[in-house]
């Protein structure tokens, strides 16, 4: 008995002392804890943290009572949003899905937006976009400046023509450069698209090893593996570059080898640009107050740095070979300019300006449009239905003669083709949300119910205004024949049009340039290789699902792979020896 009580008062004992440490242990935490919120709450963080808390309810007050607060245009619907950013971080991802979705939930093709200091009017009906964008296209025919990209990217070589703002130098930049983008002018230049489609094409067939030999000696139809997939993205920047710089400078430009890097860097830094160019993507653009942050992102300035140093090296190549009097080089945009300035006055500013276009503007239309077309084509089924068809009909156009097939793909005839390409244009339209506009006049739009007044800036939702199903039958159908008349003529007028390269006087004036270098293109590609679904990394079909950069200016797709087989023509190992001499 004595040895169980003991027993029980030893664990009792134990018990105590075990509970006493833990107590001990709890009252050191909460001492440590309470000291720690003291003494932070007496620490200058404390002071800091009221001042941004007394600021930002001051901001709210003053936003409240119409400080910096945009007045909103009467008669358009306002989308409701949040104090001092209005609907800014609403629209930060796919703005233009955002604005298509807002459009059906309201129930209005046209709504206005706030974003920090500044309102926007949203366009997204085709009906709407060809009235404000065309018919109305005087009075508004600018661009807004941003403090972003006008500000920091273009400080020192100035802005592309397209984002120059109304005024009389960009009417001197619209026309020197007009006057060498018209269809005319690119039909002179037809030989540059030519020789850089056909190296394109012998370069993506002397780096792929199964497709490296004669079509006869092709081996590998039946021993597929992730190894047989390509992605051509690379080689489809390289062909704008390089046509690009020849075109603009009279350079040609190793890019495969020699000037590799030099050629990486440039489409880097642009494809960065692009992104910076982004009509909704930069804060600052918006709330002045985060340009005076410590912890700002100097990207911007870096870039421009980059960018500087590129241009200034082409210009200095350009200025060696004048002197030298070499012909591709006198015979250049760019050296035509420098060399005729009695003809056409240009200052440096617009050189540098016309330059910047020159270099910059394909390399975020031409590559991801042909992409786009391509990747439809390696889908299967119907993808392989619509190069097939497209195959035939420029074949039926030669007789059936390959090789005459071949040499007359810059003449851009097969209204098939074309009918494939404006379809991807629409279904794509690569820059969904278009480069804004600013007006210059007052608007009186919808019979006198709506008066837009100067210095308004307008969004072109061309994504939306592109699948507007009161304009296309069936709009998320990828459906070519929609382009075609009853005899299978291409149809393209005002009123079955698209918005790919937006509309009225500020249209791109490189829209003839792009379409015939992605037609001789895609013309040879399928003369020669049947385009084959990969083993994996199929291409998304919807472009706002396949994006991997949701904030980008342009459609940046993620990374998809195709299959290339050479095709089984009688004359195929001809081609191939034309194509590699």
């Amino acid at each position: 008995m004595s040895h169980t009580l003991n027993h029980l008062l030893e664990t009792i004992r134990i018990f105590y002392i075990t509970i006493s440490i833990q107590l001990n242990l709890i009252e050191k935490y909460i001492y440590l804890i309470l000291q720690s919120y003291l003494t932070f709450w007496s620490s200058p963080w404390l002071n800091l943290i009221n001042f941004i808390i007394l600021l930002l309810i001051i901001w709210i007050i003053l936003d409240y009572n119409g400080f910096q607060r945009p007045e909103p245009i009467e008669n358009i619907i306002q989308i409701p949003g949040y104090p001092i950013v209005g609907n800014l971080f609403q629209i930060l991802l796919n703005p233009a899905q955002t604005y298509l979705r807002w459009s059906q939930e309201y129930n209005t093709p046209i709504f206005q937006i706030r974003l920090g200091i500044k309102n926007v009017i949203i366009v997204n009906s085709f009906k709407d976009v060809y009235s404000l964008w065309i018919k109305h296209s005087c009075a508004n025919n600018s661009r807004p400046t941003s403090y972003t990209f006008h500000g920091i990217v273009s400080s020192t070589q100035g802005f592309t023509v397209g984002s120059t703002p109304a005024g009389s130098s960009y009417k001197v930049k619209k026309k020197v450069i007009a006057q060498y983008l018209h269809h005319k002018a690119i039909d002179e230049v037809k030989w540059l698209i030519d020789d850089e489609s056909k190296y394109m094409i012998r370069k993506v067939i002397g780096n792929n090893y199964e497709i490296s030999g004669p079509p006869s000696s092709y081996m590998h139809g039946h021993m597929r593996s992730e190894l047989s997939d390509i992605d051509l993205m690379e080689p489809l920047q390289l062909f704008d570059l390089r046509s690009s710089i020849i075109l603009a400078y009279g350079i040609t430009l190793d890019c495969y080898n020699n000037d590799k890097e030099f050629s990486d860097e440039i489409i880097d830094v642009e494809n960065q640009i692009i992104q910076l160019r982004s009509p909704v993507g930069n804060l600052q653009d918006f709330l002045p107050i985060l340009r005076y942050l410590p912890f700002k992102n100097n990207l911007a300035a870096q870039l421009r740095q980059r960018r500087d140093k590129y241009m200034n090296k082409l210009m200095s190549i350009l200025e060696s070979k004048l002197k030298d009097g070499d012909p591709t080089a006198i015979e250049s945009i760019v050296g035509r300019i420098k060399l005729n300035q009695d003809l056409v006055p240009v200052n440096e500013e617009q050189l540098h300006s016309i330059c910047l276009t020159l270099v910059s503007a394909g390399l975020d239309n031409t590559p991801l449009n042909f992409n786009h077309l391509i990747g439809h084509f390696s889908q299967p089924g119907y993808g392989q239905a619509l190069q097939e068809k497209a195959y035939n009909k420029i074949l039926e156009l030669s007789n059936n003669d390959l090789l005459l097939a071949w040499n007359e793909a810059v003449d851009t005839k097969c209204d098939y083709l074309m009918a494939l390409i404006h379809e991807s244009l629409r279904f794509f339209t690569v820059l969904p949300l278009a480069l804004p506009r600013i007006t210059t006049k007052p608007i009186n739009y919808n019979q006198g119910e709506i008066i837009i007044p100067p210095n308004t800036i307008l969004f072109m939702n061309a994504y939306a205004a592109n699948h507007d199903p009161k304009q296309f039958e069936d709009p998320y159908k990828f459906e070519p024949e929609r382009w075609l008349d009853p005899n299978g003529k291409l149809k393209i007028t005002n009123e079955l049009s698209h918005f790919a390269f937006g509309a009225g006087s500020r249209m791109c004036s490189g829209n003839v340039l792009a379409i015939q270098g992605i037609y001789t293109l895609m013309c040879r590609m399928i003369l020669y290789f049947k385009i084959k679904p990969p083993i994996k990394d199929l291409m998304e079909l919807d472009p706002f699902k396949n994006n991997s950069n949701p904030r980008a200016t342009s459609f940046e797709p993620k990374v998809f792979k195709i299959r290339l087989e050479p095709r089984n023509h009688m004359d195929q190992d001809k081609l191939y020896q034309k194509i590699m001499s």
